[in-house]
């Protein structure tokens, strides 16, 4: 079995590099729904290994977001994990991609680039003092992360 520190920290990898090479919330989405797909549950994660593969060949996904999703799914699958568990990892990715958004401002083009610019330092800056890359960030810089992003958000908001 795999413990949940570990699915929070492989869940806070994918989120942040989907959101570094740019993948659109629908692709989170549809990568939850690969889960589903497989008839047999222990192999669901080679089932979204495939797909979110798949998706870098439609440039619908970054080759690093997919290098990491397969990262994760094969130590679940090496940790006997099955659906419930693939399941529960891409939830919580999907929850901490969504928070990285703010509705308002990417409702407007230039809002969404700004957001986008903020996002990207906030993840750098945390990064070069953690002297880390997104392969290593754990769960607790995620969390560093949306704060930073939230208040730098705020002050977007008030400022439009």
């Amino acid at each position: 079995m795999i413990e949940e520190k570990d699915i929070l920290d492989l869940a806070a990898r994918i989120a942040v590099q989907a959101r570094i090479d740019g993948v659109e919330r629908s692709q989170m989405e549809n990568l939850l729904a690969s889960v589903e797909t497989s008839s047999d549950p222990k192999m669901s994660p080679y089932f979204v290994t495939l797909y979110a593969y798949s998706r870098v060949g439609r440039k619908e996904m970054g080759e690093k977001t997919a290098a990491l999703i397969h990262e994760a799914m094969n130590k679940l699958y090496e940790a006997g994990c099955e659906r419930e568990e693939v399941r529960k990892l891409l939830g919580l990715a999907k929850w901490v991609y969504e928070s990285f958004e703010e509705k308002e401002l990417k409702e407007e083009k230039e809002g969404k680039e700004e957001l986008t610019k903020v996002l990207r330092e906030i993840i750098n800056d945390v990064l070069k003092r953690r002297k880390t890359d997104t392969r290593n960030l754990t769960f607790r810089d995620t969390l560093e992360i949306i704060r930073a992003f939230r208040e730098k958000a705020s002050k977007l908001k008030s400022k439009g």
